[in-house]
């Protein structure tokens, strides 16, 4: 029997694209938990927004943060939400629109979240 897959959002992947101009950094969380390395890191590196940080919390567990202007959040959050970002909508605008979300088709179900973006870029 064949594996179902799941669907993954377009708001999601649009996320995804353009997070991917977005620096990384790598970290280990040593003696702390992963959100206090994070925070940790950012404050001894004074690292500037935007910025996504993997922390290595064992070997074989991975977290994933995201470093804007309005705090420290999951990348999973940030993805499915870019639009709600000052510094990811720099890029969206540097980069242009088209360019990023070219190819994720537009189904009905999409215009409310169209809608959302217009909202957040004004």
């Amino acid at each position: 029997m064949s594996k179902k897959r799941k669907r993954i959002s377009r708001r999601r992947l649009a996320g995804q694209r353009v997070m991917s101009h977005v620096p990384i950094f790598h970290l280990g969380t040593g003696q702390h938990k992963p959100v206090t390395a994070a925070r940790r890191f950012i404050a001894e590196e004074g690292l500037n927004a935007p910025s996504i940080l993997n922390v290595r919390r064992n070997e074989h567990t991975t977290d994933r943060f995201f470093w804007g202007e309005k705090g420290l959040f999951s990348a999973q959050y940030a993805e499915e939400n870019h639009f709600l970002f000052p510094s990811l909508r720099v890029i969206v605008e540097f980069l242009g629109e088209d360019k990023i979300f070219a190819g994720l088709e537009l189904t009905a179900d999409d215009w409310e979240e169209i809608e959302e973006y217009e909202y957040a870029f004004v």
